[in-house]
């Protein structure tokens, strides 16, 4: 099939373009190995560049996009899509790409929503009606993805008809086991201390206060203690959480995928500490699988899918929002060298997931 991605390049405080980041790029990498042409068509609201080049051999249209080019954006977009002859038009990434996609793709190609977030947390839903073009886009797309299942519950009054739960993926070549002091020789880590990692978005929406809190208690009861964090700061969050203390180790924003896996197996337990919200309820953190994948112990609050992917593992979960919870189970992993996570995970790697992919475009073609 001919397929058109309409996204943003960026995604929170990520490139997904410039840093080959995410689901939009590996899903649809893996998706294209298949056999499929796929064209991105990529909203570039930072930069403002205007450029063609290639990813992972997908064709990708970077354009500006702002308030005052909102219109010539979508005229090329139309233009485009009558050019190509697409079989399909993918929406992902933003809820501004589900309404735009339904408008361009109306009466013309099959149009498929792939939603990641519960999009009402958006500020987009700020805007007067947004959220009714929105919710229409939803009824009205020939297909519905999600990134998990809790995501699929929550649209049910919406729809309930092809709706397919398409999760986040891990690339097992690199996110694999290996050797703790080799991976701490690297990434210049204590060799002998006990090491709890975090990596991903800095904020408290993701619950680092909640475990930087417990790391302070920790580190009385547990000597060397450390706390290895790697990640980019969300907004203005930096001024609320104080990274600045003893034990902790700041590894930065712009560690590769790479250098995340050797962080992941450098530590004795990986935490994703989320916070209960209308946001976290139904996202699906990419670090969950990637964690699974080294097959280090972790401790994740049970919030959403993320509870439901952990939920046989014993001692890998512990309570949303409350420090005792975490400070228990993270002592009690401590005490574990390594669990099996991987196997479960296999089924999550994008290769995989691109095959569920394929079959809900066999449901919309014409």
């Amino acid at each position: 099939m001919k397929i058109l991605v309409l996204t943003s390049r960026y995604t929170a405080t990520r490139d997904i373009i410039g840093e080959d980041f995410g689901r939009q790029t590996r899903l649809f990498a893996a998706l294209k190995k298949r056999g499929h042409d796929i064209h991105f068509f990529c909203a570039d609201y930072r930069k403002k560049e205007r450029k063609d080049t290639l990813l992972h051999s997908i064709k990708v249209l970077l354009r500006p996009f702002g308030i005052m080019l909102f219109f010539s954006f979508i005229a090329e977009l139309k233009k485009l899509i009558k050019k190509e002859n697409y079989d399909v038009l993918i929406a992902t990434a933003d809820p501004l790409w589900g309404v735009v996609g339904r408008h361009v793709s109306k009466g013309k190609l099959p149009f498929i929503y792939d939603l990641h977030d519960n999009y009402e947390t958006y500020a987009m839903y700020s805007v007067p009606f947004f959220g009714l073009f929105e919710k229409n886009a939803i009824k009205k797309a020939d297909a519905i993805t999600t990134v998990g299942y809790t995501l699929k519950e929550f649209i049910r009054p919406l729809r309930e008809k092809n709706v397919f739960v398409i999760q986040n993926g891990v690339d097992t070549s690199i996110f694999k086991p290996m050797s703790r002091e080799k991976c701490r020789t690297m990434l210049k880590l204590r060799k002998n201390a006990p090491i709890i990692a975090y990596a991903g978005t800095l904020q408290r929406r993701q619950g680092i206060d909640i475990l930087l809190e417990v790391f302070r208690d920790l580190r009385k009861e547990v000597p060397n203690l450390t706390l290895a964090l790697a990640g980019r700061f969300f907004g203005n969050e930096k001024r609320h959480l104080d990274i600045d203390q003893e034990g902790i180790r700041y590894l930065g924003g712009n560690l590769s995928q790479k250098e995340v896996a050797m962080l992941i197996n450098a530590s004795n337990v990986a935490v994703v500490p989320n916070r209960e919200d209308s946001f976290t309820l139904f996202c699906f953190p990419y670090k969950v699988v990637e964690y699974m994948a080294c097959n280090v112990p972790i401790v994740a609050t049970d919030v959403g899918d993320v509870g439901r992917i952990l939920s046989t593992f014993k001692g890998s979960l512990c309570l949303p929002d409350s420090e005792e919870s975490m400070k228990n189970a993270i002592k009690n992993q401590l005490k574990k060298k390594s669990i099996n996570y991987r196997k479960a995970v296999m089924k999550n790697t994008w290769d995989t997931i691109s095959k569920e992919l394929e079959k809900v475009l066999k449901t919309v073609k014409k």
